[in-house]
C-alpha cells in the first residue's frame, strides 16, 4: 500500500512538473508573440512618421482596429485582456494623431483640432478599458460595450481622416522663382495677343463637323462656330493629348511637360471630406499616387504663371481637376481668377466655387449641380465677363475655358429652355449647344474689335468615353490607341500670321452654317504630329516673340508649334523626333519617323500594352508596330515583318523609360 501511495505522489509531482513547464513554453510564446506583435506596431508607427507617405495612415488605422477587436473578444471570452494589445493600440493611435500633425498640408490649427476630435474618444477608450473589472455580468458587458467602441469610434476616424499631406517628392522652388522672376511686362511684345484656350472634355477626334467622317456638310454634330477657328488659320490632322484621360493632358497642357514628371499619373479625385454627402473619393489618391502628391505641384511652373509675370490678366472658367486645396489650387497656380469645379462633372462632390487669391467661395453647391443643364450657359456668360473686364482695364487676357462636357453625364440646354427636364438630353445636343456659346464667344471678341488679335488654341484633354466618334481610329478614352489620344487641334490669329505661309498649300474648308447654309473658305491642313505638351513653349513664343524663353532648371518635353502654324515649314514636318504615349505613369508606346528602305514613315510602336477588346480583356499584345502614314486605324501589326523598325523603336522607347526613371521630375542641375 505504501509503495502504492509513493507511487501516486510521483506521478501527481511529475503531472505538476509537466504542467508548470507547459505553462512557461506557453508564456514563452505569449510573451514571444507579444513582443513580435507591438514590435510590428512599434516599428510601423517608425517608419510612418519618417516617411509620411499618405496611404501609412490607412494601414495602421486598420491595425489597431483590429487590436480594438482583440480587446473585445478577450473580454467576451473571459480572457485575461493582454497589455501588448491595449500598449499597440494606443501606440498605432498616438502614432497617427502625431503623424498628421507633422506631414498633414492643412493649416497647424485644423490638423491639431480636427484629429483631435476623432483620437480623443478612442484614446479615452483605450485608457477606460484597462480601470474596468470583469467581476459580474454587469461590469463584463461594460468593458466589452467600451472595447467595442475602441474598435468602433476608430472606424469614424478612418473614413474622416483628412489626407491632404505634404508631397515627398524632389521640389524645384529655385528654378521656379528664378524663370518667373526673370519675366516681366516688358519682355512681352507690344503687340502680343490676348490668348483664348479651349479645352473640352472627352470630346472625340471626330466629334466636330470639320473632322466628321462624314464630311463637314453631312456631318452628324452641326459645329460652324468651332470649325470657324480654322477659317484662314490651320487644322491639325495629327494632334494628339498627352495622356488617355483628363488630369495629366491638363497638366501637360500648362506646363509642356508629360505628366509623370510631376507624378500625376491618373485622374485626381476630391480629398475634401465631407459628411453631407459623404465623400469617400478622398481615399482613391493615396492608393494612386503614393508620394502625396494630390495635384498640379507648386513648384510647377504654368503658362499661366508665365503670363501673369509677362503682364497678362489669367482667368480659368470652367472644370480644373487638377488639385483642390493649397499649392495646387488655379489662383495658386498663376491665374487670377477662377469660376467652375475642381471636379470630374460625375464626382462626389461636384460644385462650383469662385476662387481669387487661394480663397474659394462656393456659388454652386452638389445639390444645385444635379441638374447641370444650365453650365454652358453659365460658363459661356463668365468667360464673356472676364473678357469684358480685362478689355475695361486694358490688359491682354489669358483665358483658359475648360468646359466639363461632352464628359458623362451629359446635359444640355434643352434646346434653349434652360434648367428643366433633361432625360431626352443628348450628346449631339450638348456639342451643339456649347459650339452656340463659342459662337457668341468669338462674336464678343469681334464686336471688341480684338479678334484678329487673339490666338485661339481649341483642342480636347483626350478621346471620347461613353460615346463619341474616334474618326475611324482604334481605341477610346483610357487607352492609348489613336482613339484615346488623338483629338481634335484649331487654331486662328489673323494678325498673328497663323496660317499666312506659303509653305503650306491652302485647303479648302466648308462650314454648315446654323440655316443650313455652306460657307466655303480656306484653311491650312498640318499632317505633322504634334501633342498638348507643345501648346505652353508655343503660346510663350506668340507672347514674348522669336527670343521667347524656357524655364532652364527643368526638362520641357514640347516645342513651339509657331512656324507650323503660321506655314513657314511643310505640313509635314517632323517636329518631335519622338512621342511617347503614356498611361497611369508607364510609357506605353513610341511614335517616331523612321528611314526604311521604301520612304522615311511615321511609326507607332508598343512592346506590350493591354487590349482594349473586351472580348480579351485579359490579354496583352506584345510587339506591335503600325505604320501611321499607311495604317492611322493600327489595323495590321508589320513587327514580324519589320523587325529592324522594332528594334530601333524598341531601344528608344527604353532609354526614355530609363530616362524617367533615374530622373522622373526632369530636373537640369
Amino acid at each position: 500500500m505504501e509503495n502504492v501511495e509513493l507511487t501516486n505522489e510521483t506521478t501527481c509531482a511529475e503531472d505538476k512538473q509537466a504542467q508548470i513547464a507547459n505553462e512557461v513554453k506557453s508564456n514563452r510564446k505569449r510573451l514571444a508573440f507579444d513582443a513580435i506583435y507591438f514590435g510590428i506596431c512599434y516599428a510601423f508607427m517608425i517608419v510612418m512618421l519618417a516617411t509620411g507617405w499618405n496611404f501609412f495612415p490607412l494601414v495602421g488605422i486598420v491595425l489597431a482596429i483590429v487590436t480594438g477587436l482583440l480587446i473585445f473578444i478577450s473580454v467576451l471570452f473571459d480572457k485575461k485582456v493582454r497589455f501588448v494589445f491595449k500598449l499597440s493600440y494606443l501606440t498605432i493611435v498616438c502614432g497617427t494623431l502625431l503623424f498628421f500633425l507633422i506631414w498633414s498640408a492643412e493649416p497647424f490649427g485644423k490638423r491639431l483640432w480636427w484629429n483631435l476630435v476623432l483620437t480623443i474618444v478612442p484614446i479615452a477608450l483605450a485608457i477606460l478599458v484597462n480601470f474596468l473589472k470583469t467581476e459580474n455580468k454587469k461590469q463584463k458587458a461594460l468593458k466589452a460595450t467600451v472595447s467595442f467602441l475602441m474598435a468602433g469610434t476608430l472606424l469614424i476616424y478612418f473614413f474622416f481622416m483628412d489626407l491632404r499631406l505634404t508631397p515627398t517628392v524632389k521640389r524645384m522652388w529655385e528654378g521656379h522663382d528664378d524663370y518667373l522672376n526673370s519675366l516681366s511686362p516688358d519682355k512681352a511684345k507690344s503687340d502680343s495677343p490676348n490668348v483664348l484656350f479651349v479645352l473640352m472634355d472627352d470630346m472625340g477626334y471626330g466629334d466636330i463637323s470639320a473632322y466628321s467622317y462624314l464630311g463637314s456638310e453631312d456631318a452628324t454634330i452641326n459645329t460652324p462656330n468651332i470649325d470657324s477657328i480654322a477659317e484662314n488659320g490651320i487644322y491639325m490632322e495629327n494632334f494628339y493629348a498627352s495622356a488617355p484621360v483628363c488630369t495629366p493632358s491638363r497638366f501637360s497642357a500648362l506646363t509642356g511637360r508629360y505628366a509623370t514628371r510631376g507624378y500625376l499619373d491618373n485622374v485626381i479625385f476630391p480629398t475634401t471630406v465631407e459628411s453631407d454627402p459623404y465623400s469617400i473619393t478622398h481615399f482613391v489618391n493615396p492608393y494612386q499616387f503614393l508620394n502625396n502628391v494630390d495635384g498640379i505641384l507648386g513648384d510647377e511652373i504654368t503658362i499661366a504663371e508665365a503670363l501673369d509675370s509677362l503682364g497678362y490678366y489669367t482667368t480659368c472658367v470652367g472644370k480644373w481637376n487638377l488639385g483642390d486645396y493649397g499649392e495646387y489650387l488655379p489662383t495658386n497656380q498663376g491665374f487670377d481668377y477662377f469660376y467652375g469645379s475642381y471636379y470630374v462633372n460625375d464626382m462626389t462632390p461636384y460644385s462650383w466655387v469662385e476662387e481669387v487669391d487661394g480663397v474659394a467661395t462656393e456659388v454652386r453647391t452638389t445639390y444645385d449641380n444635379k441638374d447641370q443643364s444650365e453650365s454652358t450657359r453659365i460658363f459661356t456668360d463668365k468667360v464673356n465677363e472676364e473678357i469684358d473686364k480685362a478689355v475695361e482695364n486694358d490688359d491682354k487676357f489669358f483665358m483658359f475655358y475648360t468646359t466639363p462636357w461632352p464628359h458623362y453625364p451629359i446635359f444640355s440646354d434643352n434646346n434653349g429652355n434652360g434648367k428643366g427636364d433633361t432625360s431626352d438630353d443628348t450628346y449631339i445636343d450638348c456639342i451643339e449647344e456649347f459650339d452656340r456659346g463659342l459662337g457668341e464667344i468669338i462674336q464678343n471678341l469681334k464686336d471688341k474689335g480684338i479678334y484678329d488679335d487673339t490666338l485661339i488654341v481649341f483642342t480636347s484633354d483626350n478621346g471620347p468615353g461613353r460615346e463619341g466618334v474616334t474618326g475611324s481610329h482604334r481605341g477610346r478614352k483610357n487607352t492609348t490607341f489613336e482613339g484615346g489620344m488623338k483629338v481634335p487641334m484649331l487654331v486662328s490669329y489673323p494678325n498673328g500670321g497663323v496660317g499666312s505661309g506659303s509653305a503650306i498649300p491652302s485647303s479648302e474648308l466648308k462650314i454648315k452654317n446654323a440655316d443650313g447654309t455652306i460657307t466655303a473658305t480656306t484653311t491650312k491642313r498640318i499632317e505633322s504630329s504634334a501633342m498638348l505638351i507643345d501648346l505652353f513653349p508655343t503660346i510663350l513664343h506668340y507672347v514674348m516673340g522669336d527670343d521667347f524663353a524656357l524655364p532652364t532648371d527643368r526638362v520641357i518635353d514640347g516645342v513651339s508649334l509657331k512656324e507650323l502654324f503660321s506655314g513657314n515649314l511643310p505640313a509635314d514636318t517632323r517636329v518631335h523626333d519622338a512621342l511617347y504615349y503614356m498611361k497611369r505613369g508607364k510609357v506605353q508606346g513610341i511614335q517616331m519617323a523612321v528611314e526604311t528602305p521604301k520612304g522615311t514613315y511615321d511609326f507607332k510602336f508598343y512592346d506590350r500594352v493591354h487590349s482594349e477588346n473586351s472580348a480579351f480583356i485579359d490579354q496583352f499584345y506584345k510587339n506591335y508596330l503600325f505604320n501611321l502614314d499607311t495604317d492611322p486605324a493600327e489595323g495590321y501589326n508589320i513587327a514580324p515583318t519589320d523587325p529592324d523598325t522594332v528594334q530601333i523603336l524598341d531601344t528608344q522607347l527604353n532609354a526614355f523609360r530609363q530616362e524617367l526613371k533615374q530622373n522622373r521630375r526632369g530636373i537640369i542641375k
